[in-house]
């Protein structure tokens, strides 16, 4: 009964366990302390409480730190404000992103031409619209001024394309009968094609021009270009791009009288749309040229009044580079085949230089102006060096296989002697944009970055 009680009761003080390690260990420790004190062994308060006292000190404050703090208290210098200006050879971060400069205007191009079959091989839609937004990116970065998207495999269509036995349609006829939701998964280029022209497109002007299509799926959540001709809403340029309105007839019913001008009622992202006296049909992309270069007196806060006395011309989409030197965006147009890349180009003169990407190529650095390097090409010939002076240079980037095969599968080449073994004849250039490169491929979106940057300053100093 007692027994119980006393295990019970909290007062009942416990033997404590480990007493003696515990007293040992303190021993220890007081031992080590004198071992590591002065020869005498002595326990020096006073040099314990200075210590102490050193640490409780706050520590003095940082060169820079104690510098700034004497410059923001020093009142006495004239026009003190709190804003920091930077010093005389400091950097000038005042300015939040990098603005589009035009010097002049310039008459030559860049062109680049990819396959659109490496899109055909990812099978998730967010896939191809991530590897289109890479290609788009490049262009803009790099100011491209035509991408052209061909079919590096002119005679091969997908098993899941049905095409009947005595059917005698080219492959285009064939994949232009396709439903719009097969388009991702079984014709890649127009894919590739329709999800350029809209992130090329500014973006006040798409809900116009591209209705919703499978294509787009998702299209709307990548990365925007940003380039020149996609102003902020403060934003004035003497060019703009807009697209047309539906307007009704304005002729007189009268019998006899003269029809009244047509005219045309064009979106441009100003407050209120401009009116040209041309009749064109709706839904039309159209770039305007405003007859003066400064923006208008109450600028971005205009009137309908003002917008209305705003006078203003369509012209060319090209004229903004050509007159004033702006990069205005690339034009997007597909090719049947690679030779169709050269055959159908809208330019009148065509392309002066073509440069073919492979990994039997030779260094591109060796054939750019200004290279002392004498480089022997495929067939054993001296690669002639780039032109130092070029009207319109087009890039060419493989698929999957390689341009060689494109070559090969081409039927125009084909009749002209051209397959793998001398598809470096099909361009005036055949280079190697990686030499020694670590990985065993580089993916197509990957060689459009590194060929742009590669040919960059090359075409810079055309400017």
């Amino acid at each position: 009964m007692g027994s119980t009680m006393a295990k019970s009761s909290p007062n009942t003080a416990k033997p404590e366990k480990g007493g003696k390690k515990r007293k040992l260990s303190a021993v220890v420790i007081h031992q080590k302390a004198q071992e590591e004190a002065n020869d005498d062994s002595v326990w020096d308060v006073e040099a314990q409480i200075e210590a102490e006292n050193a640490k409780a000190q706050p520590k003095p404050p940082h060169p820079f730190k104690r510098a700034r703090k004497e410059s923001e208290q020093d009142t006495t210098k004239p026009n003190h404000t709190s804003k920091r200006t930077p010093r005389e050879g400091s950097l000038d971060t005042t300015k939040p992103s990098a603005v589009f400069k035009p010097k002049r205007g310039r008459d030559w191009t860049l062109s680049l031409a990819v396959p659109g079959s490496f899109i055909a091989n990812t099978k998730v839609i967010k896939q191809k619209n991530d590897l289109a937004s890479r290609i788009a990116r490049a262009a803009a970065v790099f100011c491209v001024d035509e991408v052209v998207v061909f079919d590096d495999a002119p005679n091969e269509i997908s098993p899941n394309v049905y095409v009947g036995k005595n059917d005698t349609r080219s492959k285009s006829e064939i994949l232009a009968d396709l439903a719009p939701d097969k388009e991702p998964w079984e014709n890649p280029d127009q894919f590739l094609y329709h999800v350029l022209s809209y992130l090329e497109c500014p973006a006040h002007l798409k809900t116009r021009l591209f209705p919703e299509h499978p294509n787009l799926a998702g299209a709307g959540a990548l990365p925007p270009l940003d380039m020149p001709h996609s102003m902020k809403a403060n934003e004035w340029c003497q060019y703009r791009d807009g697209v047309t309105l539906p307007t009704t007839s304005t002729a007189s019913k009268k019998k006899g009288s003269t029809p009244a001008p047509q005219y045309t009622m064009i979106e441009c992202g100003l407050p209120y749309p401009v009116r040209i006296d041309y009749a064109i049909p709706p839904n039309v992309r159209i770039t305007l040229k405003f007859a003066d270069s400064a923006p208008p007196e109450n600028w971005p806060h205009l009137s309908q009044d003002e917008v209305a006395d705003l006078r203003v011309e369509p012209v060319e989409s090209s004229a903004p580079r050509k007159e004033a030197g702006y990069y205005w965006g690339f034009i997007t147009r597909k090719a049947e085949s690679l030779s169709a890349v050269y055959t159908e180009c809208p330019l009148s003169s065509g392309y002066d230089f073509s440069i073919g990407t492979s990994e039997r190529g030779v260094p591109l650095s060796d054939i750019l102006p200004g290279s002392t390097a004498r480089t022997k090409g495929p067939s054993g010939e001296t690669m002639m060096k780039l032109p130092s002076d070029f009207k319109h240079l087009l890039l060419v980037i493989g698929g999957v296989t390689g341009l060689e095969t494109a070559v090969e599968s081409d039927p125009a080449l084909k009749q002209r002697g051209l397959g793998k073994e001398t598809a470096y004849d099909a361009f005036d250039a055949w280079v190697n944009l990686v030499p020694g490169q670590g990985s065993r491929t580089i993916r197509t979106e990957e060689a459009v970055w590194v060929g742009l940057m590669g040919v960059h300053q090359y075409v810079s100093s055309r400017t």
